[in-house]
């Protein structure tokens, strides 16, 4: 009777030990561990550990969401980081990792109940397929609707590989996800085989797989055959990207406004090579705030004494509201328009629960800033129309992809990541980037006040680029002829794929219910 008594206790912890590994093996497919070929096992574990619960729904939520907590404990330890470098008591960072973790792990938990209702309810040889289907579905739904501190999307996996990622520019953020999905679920299915049939139970899965997989590879290499030539005989422009290296814990102080300023007077005027046509500044670049509407004198001034554009980072404010923003500034020192972030950082640009103002300190400062409009102008720039991201904006495939369908040949990405030091954080966001610049066939220009700032070009590939914590001005030439003038097929047509499968889940789901 005790023995009896303890297995369901044993099991239960066998099976969310499978759960929990699922979330570490894929966290550590991410910047900066980067073993990215792990993904192609790690959400195996959570698959077999809904299966042998029995493949209940309410039961494979509570298995997901312990393979998602476990992803984001991981993937995002640096939030709790970031709050002991703010001065927050240690309980507040514990409380912000666990609490993070504990909600976003719902959509892991989402993604899991849904294929133990209805992928697991298909035949074998169909049931890599449906789980495929069902995790795409879902985490596309939370891509386009659902609340985001991190990327969490399996594309992301796969980030060191810019050949594999090339079918982004068709089937955009969740195409690769689906194939990582896909291969996973296959090998869940062929361990769960009965011993003798191993070798061949998903055997048809498994070639089909594999020919996807070899199928986005040869195409990511065509696509990258033709890189070198379609940048070789064009005529470029200079960019300027500034690095200043501030410590954020000075950045608001009255006493380092000067200091910090005449930092960025030191950049702007060392030697250069060539002319710039536009010089980019990172977040929040000027330490104090800024009338909305009106020009900046000390960025103005350099704009006239270079004959340059100037994109500069601020934050700024007019009589209702303020917006963590950043103001283009023409060569004649006039401003020539304004972008305002649509996607604020809680708990850094707004705090969802006030009683915790108390407790937050620094992160803090600015207090409750207003998003901008969805659909804002492009930047008309010498290098051409530009959209504009502001710090962890990129892991948001649909605003740059709205930009990119608008006409934007060029997206602006400027942040401040020097909340979180030298920890996971600042890589993990720089390479969101590469994936934006695949999706959409834009080029990148990254400015960050601790870095990483660099040019990313169409294809993914990095050709310029300064590192983490270093101060300078990284120069850098970016072809004027436009390789993609139509951007890419997902810019042009939207999410058409996770919609399929969106469709295709939806179908599965009433097949479900009625079987």
């Amino acid at each position: 009777m005790g023995a009896h008594s303890m297995y369901p206790t044993s099991k239960n912890l066998r099976l969310g030990a499978l759960a929990s590994l699922s979330g570490v093996l894929i966290a550590l497919c991410m910047p900066r561990p980067g073993l990215c070929f792990l993904a192609w096992a790690g959400l195996a574990p959570l698959i077999l550990a809904v299966r042998r619960d029995g493949a209940r729904p309410a039961r494979g939520f509570a298995l997901g969401w312990i393979a998602g907590f476990s992803y984001y404990a991981v993937v995002a330890h640096w939030i709790y980081a970031t709050c002991r470098f703010a001065g927050t008591p240690a309980w507040v960072g514990v409380l912000a990792w666990a609490a993070m973790g504990g909600f976003l792990g719902v959509h892991w938990g989402l993604a899991a109940a849904l294929g133990a209702f209805a992928a697991e309810r298909l035949r074998p040889e169909r049931r890599p397929w449906g789980w495929a289907i069902v995790w795409t579905a879902a985490f596309a739904a939370v891509s386009a609707w659902g609340p985001r501190l991190c990327g969490e999307l399996l594309e992301y996996t796969q980030w060191r590989h810019v050949a594999l990622i090339q079918v982004a520019a068709i089937f955009g953020p969740h195409g690769l996800g689906f194939l990582v999905a896909l291969v996973n679920a296959t090998l869940a299915e062929a361990w769960d085989a009965p011993l003798e049939d191993r070798a061949r139970a998903p055997r048809l899965t498994a070639a089909a797989a594999a020919a996807l997989l070899a199928v986005c590879w040869a195409f990511g290499k065509w696509q990258l055959a033709g890189r070198d030539s379609a940048a070789a005989a064009s005529p470029a422009a200079r960019v300027e990207l500034l690095q200043p290296n501030v410590d954020q814990y000075e950045k608001w102080d009255a006493h380092s406004a000067d200091r910090i300023m005449a930092g960025f007077e030191d950049l702007l005027a060392l030697p250069a090579s060539a002319a710039p046509s536009l010089i980019v500044w990172p977040e929040s670049s000027i330490p104090r705030w800024v009338d909305e509407g009106k020009t900046i004198e000390e960025p103005a001034r350099w704009s006239r004494r270079l004959d340059a554009f100037q994109m500069v980072g601020v934050v700024s404010k007019d009589d209702s509201a303020s917006h963590n923003a950043a103001f283009l500034i023409g060569p004649d020192g006039s401003l020539r328009g304004g972008y305002f972030k649509r996607e604020l950082v809680p708990f850094g640009e707004y705090v969802p629960l006030k009683f915790l103002k108390r407790y937050i300190g620094i992160l803090d400062q600015m207090g409750d800033l207003t998003p901008g409009p969805a659909r804002q102008a492009l930047l008309e720039t010498p290098l051409g129309l530009a959209g504009v991201t502001i710090c962890y904006e990129a892991v948001f495939p649909r605003l740059s992809r709205l930009d990119a369908a608008r006409g934007a040949r060029l997206i602006v990405n400027i942040t401040n990541d020097g909340w979180y030091r030298d920890t996971w954080g600042p890589y993990q966001h720089f390479y969101f980037n590469v994936f934006r610049a695949v999706e959409n066939r834009v080029t990148i220009l990254r400015s960050g006040n601790t870095g990483i700032s660099a040019v990313i070009d169409p294809w993914g590939v990095i050709t310029s680029r300064l590192e983490l914590n270093r101060r300078g001005r990284l120069d850098a030439d970016v072809p004027l002829d436009d390789p993609f003038p139509a951007r890419s097929f997902y810019a042009r047509h939207g999410d058409w794929f996770a919609a399929l499968c969106g469709l295709a889940a939806a179908a599965l789901f009433i097949l479900a219910c009625v079987g």
